[in-house]
């Protein structure tokens, strides 16, 4: 018998799944046909014209990730509609190009909201679940190589993907007696539409292999770590950047 009909099924959340890294990672999992809901910051309407076939084969859940309460119950939800969750990964993100002297209280937040809150609260909710089970679970962060390495224009967006992943590393020492693993992915450049296209042609001249990441390497990558085959990776970050971080 062929062993991919012996798979188990993982139920999975993917936030920021209607666009860029998120979207790419959704589409590989149901290429692997895992059970994959998405939380996205489109409305449903929008999302069915983004997903097309796909929409037919996930629960989305069109959710403001800085609305803290809401973000919360819309996870629990999904867990609840899933009887469960094996993985939750955190891709949503925001980033904003600006001067140190010129952030602004409201780019501020927003930042630290989406990036770093939003994880912390969901992956809370996810935990709790993954405890009643003895498979145990995994959380899966997207950060940046702006966490990993000091970038101009860039100070706060770094900062709350630094912060993501220690707080990541933390999780994994603290769970990994349960079976709940937490590792980090580190894009480099991806020219996903959060900036413009002469500033990644700009990156890309001073990243060392020469060319930009593409969403669909991130989505490999992901799949492999959440797989049965990186059952013993727990607390790793993985610099996906073309060598940027060095």
């Amino acid at each position: 018998m062929n062993q991919s009909h012996l798979k188990q099924k993982k139920r999975i959340v993917v936030t920021g799944g209607s666009s860029g890294i998120g979207l790419g990672i959704v589409k590989r999992l149901l290429s692997e046909g895992e059970i994959v809901h998405v939380f996205g910051r489109r409305s449903p309407e929008q999302w069915g014209s983004i997903a097309g076939e796909l929409a037919e084969k996930v629960a989305y859940h069109s959710v403001d990730l800085a609305d803290m309460p809401r973000a919360r119950a819309a996870l629990s939800q999904a867990v609840d509609e899933l009887g469960g969750v094996d993985v939750l990964i955190n891709s949503a993100g925001i980033m904003k190009f600006e001067n140190g002297h010129e952030a602004t209280e409201e780019g501020v937040r927003s930042q630290i909201a989406v990036n770093l809150e939003a994880p912390i609260h969901l992956s809370a909710v996810a935990i709790k679940s993954m405890l009643l089970q003895e498979t145990g679970g995994h959380i899966l962060n997207i950060a940046s190589v702006a966490g990993l390495k000091a970038t101009p224009k860039l100070a706060v967006y770094g900062a709350t993907k630094a912060a993501l992943i220690q707080y990541t590393r933390s999780l994994a020492a603290e769970y990994a007696s349960r079976r709940i693993r937490a590792n980090v992915i580190c894009p480099g450049a991806i020219p996903t539409g959060l900036a413009s296209r002469i500033t990644f042609a700009f990156i890309q001249k001073a990243i060392p292999l020469g060319q930009l990441q593409k969403e669909d390497e991130v989505a490999s990558l992901a799949s492999w770590l959440i797989s049965d085959e990186a059952r013993n990776v727990t607390g790793s970050v993985y610099s996906l950047d073309g060598g940027m971080s060095l």
